[in-house]
């Protein structure tokens, strides 16, 4: 579903993920979304994208790198818009952080599967299928979530709490993991916490 980015004219190259692709078009509603209880999304590890520490390093910003690579969780309920995603509601398309720093469009949830369940972190009922993928967290007590392209942490994914989605999910993410592509085809907004 990468390809739902359409480019029209793009002030440098893609592989210069920080300039501004001031005509990207994102379309949050050609992604589709599980209907049948007790179905995901989730997927399996894809790892296309393969660097060392050091490179990850010079890629990501400080905070980025401990969220995404070190597996650190960012303050909750402290990162509002635009420090972080908390209660961005905006239509569109949210992305990997990791893969967007290395020129790589991968594209994790739209604002349709965004919902408001108080954490105190963007929260997510579902992603886009196979995007994400889950495993047992260090501590062994939690599920932990990662793009199925980078490995990047995301966060942790619950279930039932009882928020009515067909998953029965609760994906509790790192607004550093993310940047987000509106719908409009405006610039793509990165969390202002740095």
């Amino acid at each position: 579903l990468d390809q739902l980015f359409l480019l029209f004219d793009v002030t440098c190259l893609p592989t210069a993920p920080m300039c501004i692709h001031r005509y990207l078009l994102a379309r949050p509603e050609l992604y589709s979304l599980p209907k049948k209880p007790g179905s995901s999304n989730l997927g399996s590890p894809l790892i296309e994208v393969k660097l060392s520490t050091a490179e990850w390093q010079k890629k990501l910003s400080e905070k980025q790198f401990q969220v995404l690579r070190a597996k650190a969780t960012e303050p909750g309920n402290m990162l509002r818009y635009p420090l972080g995603f908390d209660d961005h509601f905006e239509a569109g398309v949210y992305l990997c952080a990791g893969c967007w720093a290395v020129g790589l469009r991968s594209s994790l949830y739209t604002s349709k599967m965004k919902f408001e369940c108080g954490c105190g972190w963007p929260g997510f009922w579902t992603n886009v299928q196979g995007a994400v993928y889950e495993m047992l967290d260090a501590d062994s007590s939690r599920r932990e979530i990662l793009c199925s392209k980078c490995a990047g942490h995301l966060g942790h994914v619950y279930r039932g709490e009882g928020y009515g989605f067909c998953t029965d999910e609760r994906h509790c993410v790192n607004s550093l993991s993310l940047v987000f592509a509106p719908a409009g085809g405006s610039r793509i907004v990165y969390p202002t916490y740095d």
